[in-house]
């Protein structure tokens, strides 16, 4: 069972990825499931770490991802157990989502994103994690994976199916840099997406310290002192 949902900023160009998923450590999933300045590959049912590569190493040869998505059938033996959303530069999307899939599984796409549910209670997940993350255009890209990523979390409820709680999340984005911009990942958690957002709600502030700690350290404020900065902001606006 997973929720998860793919993107690109017009705005910026960086591609975005959250994720929340009863397997453990579903944020490996997203290892070279990214390639800043070309596109991005979403894999969600069976798991396959190798499709990633092969996706996006046809993206940065110039390949659409239709092409790309075809290639994939080609190869995988198991592309009827796999939900696969590609998308590009030009946030032109590809999706598939197989027949082999336990019900209900199924995807929502709209302008530069895809959002896939797999073994999930029913479609409504789907919806309200694209009405998220349609609701505010203008923030900033992770704002608004997170803020999906809960929809679908809260849409589900109770309906959860039992002995399918969730158990780990992952959030992920990248810009122009060879590196992400920001991520955060939970495992073996009661709650991930809960906890997803209590760190994110510390580390999204901390990125650009932790970019000028590594660009310059020398010159760098301590950690400690950042720390405490951080801290006193918090309290003063705790939203």
């Amino acid at each position: 069972m997973s929720h998860s949902i793919l993107a690109r900023c017009a705005r910026t160009g960086q591609f975005g990825i959250a994720l929340a998923s009863v397997s453990l450590a579903a944020g490996a999933d997203l290892d070279a499931a990214v390639r800043p300045n070309v596109g991005a590959i979403l894999i969600r049912g069976a798991r396959s770490f190798r499709l990633n590569r092969l996706a996006t190493n046809l993206l940065a040869q110039g390949h659409g991802p239709a092409h790309v998505l075809r290639q994939l059938e080609q190869s995988d033996s198991d592309f009827d157990l796999r939900q696969v959303a590609i998308i590009d530069r030009e946030s032109t999307l590809a999706t598939h989502s197989g027949a082999g899939l336990r019900a209900w599984s199924g995807l929502r796409c709209g302008s530069a994103y895809a959002v896939l549910c797999e073994h999930v209670a029913d479609e409504r997940i789907a919806a309200a994690m694209a009405a998220a993350f349609e609701a505010a255009p203008a923030d900033d890209l992770d704002h608004r994976l997170l803020c999906a990523l809960e929809a679908g979390t809260a849409a589900a409820g109770s309906s959860a199916r039992p002995g399918l709680a969730l158990r780990s999340a992952a959030l992920v984005t990248w810009g122009r840099r060879d590196y992400s911009d920001l991520e955060v990942r939970v495992d073996l958690h009661e709650q991930p997406v809960k906890e997803l957002r209590r760190v994110y709600a510390d580390m999204k502030p901390s990125v650009e310290y932790y970019e000028q700690r590594a660009r310059n350290p020398s010159q760098a404020m301590h950690h400690r002192e950042f720390a405490g900065l951080l801290k006193a902001q918090q309290t003063q606006d705790p939203s």
